[in-house]
């Protein structure tokens, strides 16, 4: 059936990518409740954003599985490219949102305070944790389900459609004041369309991950919120009674109209720069795929 499958007889990239989300969101889902069922004593030790990131893999190894594709064909290896990248996408992190505190301080919005009982083992357990967290999310949206969409739907498409995917995982709370909102969403747009970038231009995820790990685990480490989620860091700030779409409020930064103006400047740049990679052949299936997915004659 042509709503299946394409005219070379092979499985659809949409059904694809569909195959793989609804068993990944499962396996997710029933290891991050095992890991309630964890003792408390146990659960430090064992972030749940790497559970998830676990069950990610899993699905998208059954689906590389059927098309008979190696991981590193999604750009998810361990060799020293790998660890030059995220390196430097961890600094860029810290670059970018240390800029959007840096404006939103200089605005007088908020000043920082030292936290009382700051310990350096916390900030450890908070890189583990965005660590987790920029390996589920990227794996999630920016590997096999990013990579289908673009040979479906074409890049800019894909990123549009992932793009809104990433912004609608994360919540925004009723409680904020819809300027607020609008911003925070905008800016989750935004920094999924960079993320998507990062990958773009060098087709590994190692750069994407270190960018969402590096600017996570600053925002913590500044004692602002991730998305939305309380973090307790090395300061805590106060803030100065300027509205909450310029500072971000309880929300954290990605909530600031600073942030907005920051990540198109990203993003700007990411499109000007040529990359790493091998040029583009998303339309063109990789070998060994029209084996595995075209039906016997």
């Amino acid at each position: 059936m042509k709503v299946f499958r394409d005219g070379e007889g092979h499985l659809r990239n949409g059904w694809k990518g569909l195959a793989f989300l609804l068993p990944t969101v499962a396996l997710v889902g029933l290891l991050l409740w095992l890991w309630t069922l964890l003792p408390a004593s146990v659960k430090p030790f064992v972030p749940h954003s790497f559970l998830a990131f676990l069950g990610v893999l899993l699905g998208t190894l059954g689906a590389l599985r059927l098309e008979r594709q190696p991981l590193a064909s999604l750009g998810m290896s361990l060799d020293r490219r790998a660890g030059r990248e995220f390196g430097a996408g961890a600094l860029a992190g810290v670059v970018l949102v240390g800029l959007v505190a840096l404006c939103g301080w200089v605005a007088g919005g908020y000043h920082l305070e030292r936290a009382a009982n700051a310990q350096v083992t916390a900030i450890v357990r908070m890189a583990l944790l965005m660590l987790g967290v920029g390996l589920f999310e990227e794996a999630l949206f920016h590997g096999y389900l990013f990579q289908r969409a673009i040979r479906g739907l074409g890049t800019r498409w894909a990123q549009v459609v992932i793009s809104l995917l990433f912004c609608l995982a994360h919540p925004f709370s009723t409680d904020m004041e819809v300027p607020t909102r609008v911003v925070a969403m905008i800016t989750t747009f935004l920094a999924g369309w960079m993320l998507g970038l990062c990958y773009l231009r060098t087709r590994h995820l190692a750069l994407p991950v270190g960018v969402h790990m590096g600017w996570n685990w600053f925002l913590g480490t500044m004692g602002f919120g991730v998305s939305g989620k309380e973090a307790r860091g090395w300061w805590t700030p106060v803030f100065d009674g300027r509205p909450e779409w310029l500072t971000g409020g309880a929300y954290g930064l990605e909530a600031s109209i600073f942030c907005v103006t920051v990540l198109s400047v990203a993003i700007i740049a990411l499109t000007r720069w040529k990359g790493s990679a091998a040029p583009e052949q998303e339309a063109l299936p990789h070998p060994g795929e029209a084996s595995a997915l075209t039906p016997p004659r």
